[in-house]
């Protein structure tokens, strides 16, 4: 048995839920959030899809279609929904399953609806968890007996978010005082977006600023402070951070800039050359598949261009360099280490000004550019506006650059 803090829903109770809202809650009565619904004067709705998966695992899917239909309570039109909780259900879920789930909700959905969802990301359990509220929004997580285990699924958010449609990722949690070390909290957002990967402001709770007691390491950038002073300019600018989609605390960056944009870039690169397609095309589609406007202020690449050769590199900053506005700059950490991390590290914008960071440890690939100078290089039109340098306490020394773009005609 495992215990759980769910800070993802302490923060839709304490800032999306208010009295009088409306709650479908997909997990069991037994899991003892109702109380503090009904405290709320909450109109919750209980449908226990677990149950259901637990019976239908072993029928073929358009039966398992129809099931779904059944077993859902038919709720009156007007009922519109404030945030549904799912728990680890759709880990159990193959996406059709997931699509006809949302279909089915869909009249009760309205623009701003929160959509709570976790996600487990080591070895997968046989079943969905057996959740028992204890105090506040702390849970004992315990595994059910099963003679076989039912099928599973691993999702990103981004495959999520084309499996439910009209969702944007509002805020992801991973590895928090008193989380579960193997669940990632994802919050998704109904309604009209310019784009998958534009991130929504969020609050200011006692909630949200628990999610900042991590155990990530924080150092100051000096280079990125200037970054992103440029990116303040105005309360319209927009920036994109190409860092991991989830398991990061976005708050104080999306306080930061007037809009934001994330595109987990290192991915979905990999993910286009996995499938036979030339590094430039891979790129290519990759930022397509981000939707990105083509006026950015600031781009945060954080450690990305440490996993590729200088050539791969120009073509990426050549790609990204068509995004961002005169003036605009591109804020990027190097490595100074024979091998790289085994993936791409974690960073966090903290409120205290530093970046909180997670660097995996060294595996057996080697550093693909040679030098700093090979970098900038790669950025013929670009001019170096800050720089810095430092150590992550148990990890390598960095190099970190801020470049702007040069404005034409000048």
């Amino acid at each position: 048995m495992l215990q759980h803090h769910s800070f993802g829903i302490a923060a839709l109770v304490d800032e999306v839920i208010q009295p009088g809202g409306k709650v479908l809650d997909l997990g069991c009565l037994s899991f003892g959030t109702t109380q503090t619904f009904l405290e709320l004067s909450c109109q919750t709705f209980i449908e226990d899809l677990r149950s259901l998966l637990l019976e239908i695992h072993s029928f073929d899917l358009q039966t398992r279609t129809i099931k779904l239909t059944e077993h859902l309570t038919r709720k009156p039109q007007r009922v519109k929904l404030d945030v549904v909780l799912c728990w680890d259900l759709f880990n159990f879920m193959e996406p059709e399953l997931i699509a006809q789930l949302i279909e089915e909700i869909r009249p009760h959905l309205k623009a701003g609806t929160v959509f709570h969802t976790m996600l487990y990301t080591g070895t997968m359990p046989k079943a969905p968890a057996d959740f028992k509220r204890l105090s506040g929004f702390t849970f004992n997580s315990s595994p059910l007996a099963l003679p076989e285990p039912l099928p599973t699924y691993r999702y990103s958010s981004l495959n999520l978010m084309k499996t439910m449609g009209n969702f944007s990722l509002r805020s992801s949690l991973l590895h928090r005082k008193g989380m579960r070390k193997d669940l990632i909290e994802l919050m998704f957002e109904y309604g009209n977006v310019k784009s998958q990967n534009a991130i929504r402001a969020g609050g200011t709770s006692a909630a949200i600023s628990a999610f900042r007691q991590t155990s990530l390491t924080e150092i100051p950038l000096t280079a990125l402070d200037q970054a992103l002073m440029h990116a303040k300019r105005s309360p319209v600018s927009k920036a994109l951070d190409v860092g991991k989609k989830a398991g990061r605390n976005m708050q104080h960056l999306q306080r930061e800039v007037g809009e934001l944009f994330i595109s987990d870039l290192y991915s979905a690169i990999l993910w286009q050359c996995s499938r036979k397609v030339p590094f430039d095309s891979a790129v290519q589609a990759a930022l397509r598949q981000a939707t990105l406007p083509e006026n950015l202020d600031c781009i945060l690449l954080w450690d990305l261009l440490n996993f590729f050769s200088t050539e791969q590199i120009q073509l990426i900053t050549h790609a990204l360099y068509q995004y961002l506005s005169n003036g605009a700059v591109m804020h990027f950490l190097l490595f100074k280490q024979e091998r790289l991390p085994v993936n791409c590290g974690v960073f966090e914008i903290q409120p205290s000004g530093l970046v909180g960071t997670y660097i995996q440890a060294a595996g057996n690939k080697q550093a693909k550019f040679r030098t700093i100078t090979d970098v900038v290089k790669a950025l013929p039109q670009m001019k170096v506006l800050s720089q810095g340098t430092g150590r992550i306490p148990n990890g390598p020394f960095y190099h970190e650059i801020t470049m702007q773009k040069v404005v034409k005609d000048q």
